[in-house]
């Protein structure tokens, strides 16, 4: 099956607030792996929704859903092996594999790690936390997605942190998610851990749509 690109826009009533840094990412990957770059229309604001673009050889396909609940979420450590993920693309098996270990345990999610056992990202999410008033993220080195909520927090702290870390390493550490569609939302548990919450996640995620 033939491998694509995809971008997932969140739109309020003013329209998609983070538009600019999805056609920044979109032109980006364009331009390394040799593909035109699309026309596409920014969504008209109204209803709290998420646009997802596909481009295809042959145009856009789009198609919109719910925003999905911003409740805090359980996690585990999936089995299955992170495999690197710098393109947001339609090639997401090691992702689908860590959902159906989540929806197995009866959690939301689950966390995937690099071979060499480092935290990449979750199936759908950015993972971020911090260390005191510093803000941390996987590094990018490691093939994780450059998410675009995760660079809208950059725009919002000015820096972030990239680290290599262990899941031990964050055991106890205000741990915390990320995306385009949902924006800021907490971690409840992770491997059945109570995950700490930290204040200054709650004014970021004030600020997000901003």
């Amino acid at each position: 099956m033939p491998i694509h690109l995809i971008e997932t826009v969140r739109v309020t009533s003013h329209g998609a607030p983070l538009w600019n840094l999805h056609l920044a990412r979109l032109r980006g990957s364009c331009g390394k792996l040799g593909l035109g770059f699309p026309t596409l229309v920014p969504p008209n604001g109204g209803r709290e929704r998420v646009c997802r673009y596909e481009i295809r050889p042959d145009g856009v396909e789009l198609a919109e859903r719910e925003v999905g609940s911003l409740t805090p979420v359980r996690l585990i450590t999936a089995r299955v092996a992170h495999k690197p993920y710098p393109f947001k693309t339609t090639d997401r098996a090691c992702f689908a594999e860590a959902k159906s270990e989540a929806d197995s345990a009866n959690v939301h999610d689950a966390v995937l790690l690099t071979p060499q056992g480092w935290v990449a990202e979750g199936t759908i999410w950015s993972l971020c936390w911090w260390e005191m008033n510093l803000l941390a993220a996987p590094a990018l080195a490691l093939g994780v997605l450059p998410g675009i909520g995760r660079a809208r927090l950059k725009a919002l702290r000015g820096h972030i942190v990239e680290r290599k870390v262990t899941r031990r390493a964050l055991s106890g550490v205000p741990v915390f998610l990320v995306n385009a569609a949902r924006g800021i939302v907490e971690v409840e548990s992770w491997d059945g851990e109570r995950v700490p919450r930290h204040p200054e996640t709650a004014r970021l995620a004030a600020q997000f749509w901003s």
